[in-house]
């Protein structure tokens, strides 16, 4: 992730805090990205294991 991205997310989640709305995954996202940590976002092989081994038979 670039500079020009991790400015977004900490607009984001300076924004949300502003507004007290931090207790929610997005603004969980947003600080972690704006300080440089891992994206704790699970991705989608973690959500839907099966999915990766559905699409990979079909092919």
């Amino acid at each position: 992730m670039d500079q020009h991205e991790r400015s977004n997310w900490l607009k984001i989640a300076t924004d949300m805090e502003a507004k007290g709305a931090t207790e929610n995954w997005f603004y969980r996202r947003a600080r972690a990205i704006a300080d440089g940590r891992p994206d704790p976002l699970p991705n989608i092989s973690q959500l839907k294991p099966n999915l990766i081994d559905k699409d990979q038979q079909a092919a």
